[in-house]
């Protein structure tokens, strides 16, 4: 049976005006005491009506199990809650296990009984009694904007402080910080020092796991510039599938969307993230197995990358990004800030990760030089894609490119790149050595006579720091030759060549032809490494 809050003898009113606080306080504790004659206890659903429910004081919901509130009809202006707590949540789940609620509008006092509005939508923590399995579902919470509130998060629509195996399914919330999920009850960053708390108990002291939480269909959406949609502090096997934006962004300079403090392992995220310039930011910590599958959108002028992991340490990461408007796909998607002023090395580094972005302009938007330098074992899948493993960069593309005619023979470019070295820097300096394997192809259809010569080809040469090269060497080995008709056609070798212009290394390859095949066609395929020892930073394969 169901337990409804407005019959008697509990008689909340829901009339917006009443404070139903201890009238909903008396059904939950009624329901929490029920049981079967044998004594065997046993959970009733507390049912709201529709209605407009004012409360004074927060919903007791604490250190049970099996407590489950429902609201009337669907998420929206349906049964409201209408919050006049202060600091203190709406309803605190603090220490409770199987228990939550659906069906509720969270919505901050306005007006006239505005006198101290919710800066806390709900709360679910672990104490020593217990805190698993709980969650809220269809539900939508709108909070005020309150930037001092709860020690600089502002308002906060929706904490968990380790209570594991958490959902939150088909949820809208709206605040300044709308979802932050905990392993600490003390939440200390940049501008923020709060602790969280429960009127009715105590929270588990110290550090814990916070994992296993599945958010579904759920939007998170944040007020102002003043904090991200998502806050993770050391968590572990979080799902999101859903959205993530800014209702309003007119006061504040925060740009990310999602926020992993301490460590992040297993994180999957599969959103649209809109509004914001940044979808992720790792703070000083680790970001273990992740995967991201983002469209990001809507950010108007972006003014940062897409995602920092200054400082950090990314391992497994498989990163799926889609910007589908042009104006915004001017940044890094994955960066590192330079360390030390840019004369020293990333402080963090990536490994066994891949990176996947067809709609970056050049490679030099997929990953920051420096954070290059420091990755092993990444793949880059962009319109020319790319690995780094060995400490070499490997493009992934078989070029084939015209070289010409018989007769008429062009130098074409094989490889170009970014350069390592920092013209800002005077002990900048390193060496390049470039590995190709490829063919040369000639011959038509038509005369029905045709060579190949394939060949491997290594170029070393240093670079000084002020950007000079020395005097390169060339190693070319013919590896295997076919011709059909010497007299007519025949590849007698190659040339090929490093130059650096503008910041920008270009490799040149000329096939040296002989015979009498006026106009027959030349051509060249195969593909590049390229090497490097400077300090900071890594070249950049782009074509």
């Amino acid at each position: 049976m169901a337990i409804n809050v407005k019959d008697a003898p509990f008689n909340a009113k829901g009339d917006g005006s009443v404070d139903d606080s201890a009238a909903i306080q008396q059904a939950v504790n009624f329901a929490k005491s029920l049981s079967f004659n044998t004594g065997t206890p046993y959970r009733a659903t507390v049912y709201f009506p529709a209605g407009y429910y004012l409360i004074g004081t927060s919903i007791n919901l604490t250190n049970t199990s099996g407590i489950w509130l429902k609201g009337d009809g669907g998420s929206y202006l349906n049964t409201n809650i209408i919050g006049n707590t202060g600091s203190r949540p709406m309803f605190d789940f603090t220490g409770s296990s199987n228990s939550g609620c659906e069906s509720f509008s969270f919505i901050s006092s306005n007006g006239a009984t505005a006198t101290n509005p919710s800066a806390l939508g709900i709360q679910f923590a672990r104490t020593t009694n217990g805190g698993l399995n709980c969650g809220i579902r269809n539900c939508y919470c709108q909070l005020n904007d309150l930037p001092s509130a709860n020690g600089g998060l502002g308002s906060l629509g929706l904490l968990n402080i380790r209570s594991e195996e958490f959902f939150i399914h088909e949820c809208l919330i709206r605040a300044n910080t709308p979802l932050l999920l905990s392993y600490t009850s003390n939440i200390v960053t940049t501008n923020i020092n709060y602790t969280a708390s429960s009127a009715y108990q105590t929270l588990a002291t110290g550090t814990g796991s916070m994992g296993v939480v599945n958010i579904n269909a759920t939007s998170l959406q944040s007020l102002e510039k003043r904090q991200p949609g998502m806050i993770l502090i050391g968590t572990n096997s979080v799902n999101f599938q859903g959205y993530i934006s800014r209702i309003t962004a007119s006061t504040g300079t925060n740009e990310t969307a999602v926020l992993c403090l301490i460590s992040t392992i297993n994180l999957k995220i599969h959103a649209t993230v809109e509004s914001f310039s940044r979808v992720l930011q790792v703070l000083n910590s680790g970001f273990e197995n992740c995967t991201l599958e983002i469209v990001a959108a809507n950010a108007t002028t972006p003014s940062t990358e897409l995602i920092d992991v200054t400082n950090s340490i990314v391992a497994g990461l498989k990163a799926y990004i889609s910007q589908p408007n042009g104006s915004e796909r001017n940044r890094l998607i994955i960066y590192h800030a330079p360390s030390g002023g840019g004369t020293q090395q990333a402080a963090g580094y990536i490994i066994n990760s891949e990176i996947n972005c067809l709609t970056v302009p050049n490679n030099t938007y997929i990953i920051s030089a420096n954070l290059l330098k420091r990755a092993t074992n990444v793949v880059f899948n962009t319109s020319n894609p790319f690995e780094k493993r060995n400490g070499r960069l490997k493009l992934l593309t078989n070029n084939i490119i015209v070289s010409g005619v018989i007769g008429s023979l062009n130098q074409i470019n094989i490889l170009q790149f970014q350069e390592a070295r920092q013209a800002t820097l005077s002990n900048n300096s390193g060496f390049y050595r470039v590995w190709i394997d490829g063919v040369i192809k000639a011959g038509g259809y038509g005369s029905g006579k045709a060579a190949a010569l394939c060949f491997q080809a290594q170029i070393v040469v240093n670079q000084r720091y002020d950007g000079v090269l020395d005097p390169q060497s060339v190693t070319i080995i013919t590896l295997d030759h076919s011709v059909t008709d010497p007299t007519y056609l025949n590849i007698t070798g190659i040339l090929v060549n490093l130059t650096l212009n503008n910041n920008i290394g270009t490799v040149t390859l000329i096939p040296k032809i002989s015979g009498s095949g006026t106009g027959e066609p030349i051509y060249y395929e195969g593909y590049s490494e390229l090497q490097s020892d400077f300090f900071i930073n890594d070249p950049i394969p782009l074509t």
